[in-house]
């Protein structure tokens, strides 16, 4: 996040290499970068295809869409990323990392669920799935 003081930090590693600037003052910045590395081990496992399968077909009553296949990857990553309950879920709604880990455009795709969504869900799984 920016501080008033301190809007970007640049580390000169080499004499003559690049220097890097980490900025602070970024309108779409997010805390979660390292979890690209995590969404790269999900493409080749299938974790996210999985959970996904999971909830095809039992949303709870009168609740179902089409982006309810997107609710327990999302629950998953936000958990990997130190996420551990849904109140987390206003926060991380326009997130551009958890929306990219999700296969949305980070800054014009739709918002991520909701907390009741989410809570919805978490309480719709049973030991079965």
């Amino acid at each position: 996040m920016a501080t008033p003081c301190i809007a970007q930090v640049t580390f000169k590693f080499e004499p003559k290499g690049k220097p890097l600037v980490a900025a602070f003052d970024t309108p779409h910045a997010s805390s979660d970068g390292g979890a690209l590395l995590l969404k790269g081990i999900d493409t080749q496992c299938g974790v996210d295809q999985a959970a996904g399968a999971l909830s095809r077909g039992r949303p709870p009553a009168g609740q179902g869409s089409a982006s309810d296949a997107r609710i327990a990857p999302a629950t998953i990553f936000g958990l990997a990323c130190g996420y551990a309950d849904c109140n987390d879920a206003a926060r991380l709604a326009d997130d551009a990392i958890h929306k990219l880990l999700l296969e949305r455009d980070p800054l014009a795709g739709p918002a991520l669920a909701s907390q009741p969504t989410l809570s919805r869900f978490e309480n719709a799984v049973g030991r079965g799935n």
